[in-house]
C-alpha cells in the first residue's frame, strides 16, 4: 500500500511541473528496480513458507515412524517374552523364548493308485484303484527342558479313514549317551521298520519284513549311544501288541535288544535308504534279538524267539541294503514243534540324476516252515523322483511274487496286504505301485 502510494504522489509532484523530465525518467527506472526487487522477494517468502511447510510435515511424519517402531519394539518385546512361532526349515512350531518349552507339529501324506493282476481261480484277476495309504498328524517338541521330549502320531485307517493313536513316547535324556522312553513304540529289532515309511527306497516295506515284523508295543526302553556304538534294549507287552489293557497280553514278558555298529559315516544317514550328493561313505552294521514268553491265561500260549543280523552301505548315489531275519515258534503244549522260519532281504539303489531320479530293486525270501508249503521269494524294481527330497517325491515300481505267500507268523503283521498293494490267497502276483508323498 505505501508503495502504491508513493507512486501516485511522485505522478501527482510531475504533473504539477514540479520535476524536470529527465528527473521522472530517473524516478521510473527506480519505480522499475523496486518492483522486480519486489516480485523476488515476493517468491522468496512463498518459498521459505513451502519449506517451513515441508520440514514441518516432515517433523510430524518421523514423529509418527518413531511411534510406530516404538510401538513394534514394545511388542516384539512382549513376544520375546512369551512365545515365538514360525517355520524352522523342516517343521511349524511354537516355542518359549528361552527354549524350555516347544512343540513342533508335521505331517505325513501318501497318496497311492494300484494296479494288481493275480492267478486266482475266482474273481477278477484285476483289480485297480486309488489308495489312501497314510495320513498322519505329528506333535513332539520338549517340556521344561530340551532333555525332555515327547511323541505324539495320529494316523487315519486307510479303509474306513477313522483316526487312531498311532504311537507316543516320553523320554528324558539322561546324559550325554543314556535316553530312556517309555510309551508305545516300535520294538527295536528290523532295520526296515525302524526306517520311517517315508524314507523307504520301495513305495512299501518288503513282505519279509512285514512277516518277521514286532512293530509296535507299549513298553519302556533304554538307549546308549557311544559315537560309533548305538545299543536299544526294551521291555514291552510282546510283538504287535500296539495298545492294549494291563490284563490283556497275550504275552507275559517281551524283552528284545538291537546293537548298531557305526563303521564309517554319520549315523544321520541311516535314518533312510539313499545315498545324496555331498555325503561321505556310510557303512552300519547291526543285529538284534527278541524273547518273548506267551500268557496262556489270554491266549498266549507259544513262546518266540526271533533274532537278525543287517548291513546297510551309502556311497555317494549308491545305496545297499542286506538283511537275515530267523525266528522261532516254541509252543508250550506238549507234542506240538517248533516252527523255525527265516527271511532275506537285499535291495540296493543309484542316482541316475544326482538327488532327481533313483532306480532301485529288491528281492526277498521267506521260509515259513509249514508242510506243504513251498519257500517263497519275489522281486521290486522301480524308481524315485525326488521334487524336494523325500519331503515330496513320486516312487513307481513293480512287485512280482512267484507263489502264494506262506503261512502268516503269528508274531508278525500281514505280509499279503492291501497296504503292500497285494492280495491274500492269491499266487503268481504282480502289482504297480505309484505313490505321491508330501511331509509338512
Amino acid at each position: 500500500m505505501l508503495r502504491k502510494n508513493w507512486k501516485a504522489a511522485v505522478f501527482t509532484i510531475a504533473g504539477l511541473g514540479l520535476l524536470t523530465p529527465a528527473q521522472g525518467d530517473q524516478i521510473a527506472d527506480m519505480q522499475a528496480q523496486m518492483d522486480v526487487m519486489s516480485a523476488k522477494l515476493s517468491q522468496l517468502e512463498a518459498e521459505q513458507g513451502d519449506n517451513w511447510l515441508n520440514e514441518r510435515r516432515a517433523e510430524e511424519v518421523k514423529g509418527l515412524i518413531m511411534e510406530v517402531l516404538s510401538d513394534a519394539d514394545t511388542r516384539a518385546s512382549l513376544l520375546n517374552d512369551g512365545v515365538l512361532a514360525g517355520h524352522d526349515g523342516k517343521h511349524f512350531f511354537i516355542s518359549s523364548a528361552d527354549g524350555t518349552f516347544a512343540l513342533y507339529l508335521g505331517g505325513q501324506i501318501d497318496l497311492r493308485y494300484i494296479w494288481n493282476q493275480q492267478d486266482s481261480s475266482t474273481g477278477d484277476e484285476d483289480e485297480g484303484g486309488f489308495q489312501t495309504r497314510r495320513l498322519k498328524l505329528k506333535a513332539s517338541g520338549h517340556i521344561s527342558s530340551p532333555k525332555i521330549k515327547y511323541k505324539v502320531t495320529l494316523a487315519t485307517d486307510r479303509g474306513d479313514g477313522n483316526a487312531f493313536l498311532e504311537a507316543y513316547e516320553v523320554a528324558h535324556q539322561v546324559n550325554d549317551n543314556i535316553n530312556v522312553a517309555a510309551g508305545l513304540m516300535k520294538l527295536p529289532f528290523l532295520t526296515e521298520e525302524l526306517t520311517s515309511s517315508s524314507q523307504l527306497l520301495a513305495v512299501e516295506r518288503t513282505p519279509t519284513n512285514e512277516y518277521f515284523t514286532l512293530n509296535r508295543a507299549e513298553g519302556v526302553r533304554l538307549r546308549y549311544d557311544d559315537g560309533p556304538i548305538l545299543i536299544n534294549f526294551m521291555i514291552s507287552d510282546g510283538a504287535n501288541s500296539e495298545r492294549s489293557d494291563f490284563d490283556d497280553d497275550e504275552s507275559e514278558i517281551a524283552l528284545t535288544g538291537r546293537i548298531d555298529y557305526l563303521v564309517q559315516g554319520e549315523r544321520s544317514q541311516g535314518k533312510d535308504f539313499t545315498g545324496w550328493s555331498g555325503e561321505e561313505q556310510f557303512l552300519n552294521i547291526g543285529g538284534a534279538y527278541h524273547l518273548e514268553y506267551g500268557d496262556g491265561r489270554n491266549g498266549g500260549t507259544d513262546n518266540y524267539h526271533a533274532h537278525t543280523i543287517d548291513a546297510h552301505w551309502e556311497n555317494g548315489p549308491l545305496n545297499l541294503f542286506a538283511a537275515y531275519i530267523g525266528a522261532t515258534i516254541d509252543p508250550d503244549s506238549s507234542g506240538s514243534s517248533d516252527r523255525d522260519m527265516a527271511g532275506f532281504v537285499v535291495q540296493g539303489g543309484i542316482h541316475v540324476v544326482p538327488d532327481k531320479v533313483e532306480v532301485f530293486g529288491q528281492w526277498f525270501y521267506i521260509d515259513g516252515d509249514v508242510a506243504g508249503e513251498d519257500e517263497f521269494d519275489g522281486c521290486v524294481v522301480g524308481f524315485n523322483y525326488y521334487i524336494n527330497g523325500h519331503k515330496t517325491k513320486l516312487t513307481t515300481d513293480v512287485i512280482w511274487l512267484n507263489d502264494m505267500l506262506p503261512s502268516s507268523n503269528p508274531f508278525g503283521a500281514s505280509a499279503s496286504s492291501s497296504g503292500l498293494g497285494l492280495i491274500t490267497g492269491t499266487e503268481d502276483e504282480l502289482a504297480v505301485r505309484t505313490q505321491f508323498q508330501v511331509l509338512f
